[in-house]
């Protein structure tokens, strides 16, 4: 009886010894098929973000992401469909393609806010001490936006006919082509300054905003620029496409800035461009953000 027991328990054992290395043999081929991507951290052990921008593989870093970054595919933030309750992302990989991030972009130098830095004391400084007093804020707030689909616009052709053709339909005014550019821009103005409804300085309206565009080579639409004329803050709303890969950018900033409007695109193709990494997430540049 006694041999018995033990012949079973060594069955026992070698059962589960067996299924042991069946679930190892297992683990290690669901390994091989999706291999956990190398995440790169920053000197707070935070993880960046990561994913493709542009066709390509990115490493954004944790401390200059506003909010989060969104995948396409991702649900709105306030969609409560059923839908929207049973969406699983895929697994977070350098080829899931991004959709939109955020971040702050200070316009004097070129640098990125970026939590737990010197540069988040000086943007929480200057919203504190800046803003209130209607002073010119340094800091822009940008999205970037990822182009992923052959039928999204790589230019402005079509916004601009279409701001051209709702300014007259929707509020009674043309938009006249200045002789003059502006810091390298064409300038269009709301029917030269006037308000056709009380013959007064169009700066009185707020919807003629003046508005400002750089063509390509080929005569595309590549930056369009809208700025408001009227309120003590006089911003603009400046979009572009970066050149090198197939995304746009939307920034907002003070119009003082409106004058480094090419450094601006500079720097922010620079910044994108250093967060491109490997395939399996080795850094290629210095990153952005990141000391």
């Amino acid at each position: 009886m006694r041999n018995l027991l033990i012949s079973y328990a060594k069955a026992v054992c070698l059962t589960g010894l067996l299924l042991l290395a069946g679930c190892s043999d297992k683990d290690k081929d669901k390994a091989k098929q999706q291999p956990v991507p190398f995440i790169n951290q920053d000197r707070f052990g935070r993880y960046d973000s990561i994913g493709n921008l542009g066709g390509k593989p990115v490493s954004i870093p944790d401390g200059v992401v506003l909010h989060w970054v969104r995948y396409v595919g991702d649900p709105g933030d306030f969609d409560a469909s059923k839908k929207a309750q049973k969406y699983k992302r895929p697994p977070i990989t350098y080829q899931l393609p991004i959709k939109s991030f955020g971040l702050f972009y200070r316009l004097t130098d070129g640098a990125l806010m970026s939590y737990k830095e010197q540069t988040e004391i000086d943007y929480l400084h200057d919203n504190k001490t800046l803003i209130p007093e209607g002073k010119p804020f340094p800091w822009g707030h940008m999205i970037v936006y990822n182009l992923v689909s052959p039928k999204q616009f790589k230019n402005y052709n079509h916004r601009f006919k279409n701001i051209l053709k709702s300014s007259k339909e929707s509020w009674d005014f043309e938009y006249s082509k200045q002789p003059n550019k502006v810091f390298g821009l064409t300038y269009y103005q709301a029917n030269n300054g006037i308000d056709p409804s009380t013959n007064q300085p169009w700066t009185d309206n707020i919807a003629g905003r003046d508005l400002y565009i750089y063509r390509d080579a080929n005569n595309n639409i590549k930056t369009l620029i809208l700025c408001d004329i009227v309120g003590q803050v006089r911003s603009c709303h400046h979009d572009f496409f970066v050149s090198n890969f197939p995304v746009k950018v939307s920034i907002n900033y003070d119009r003082l800035y409106l004058k480094l409007w090419q450094q601006t695109e500079k720097n922010i193709t620079v910044i994108l461009d250093s967060w491109v990494v490997t395939n399996d997430g080795k850094l290629i540049k210095k990153q952005a953000g990141k000391v």
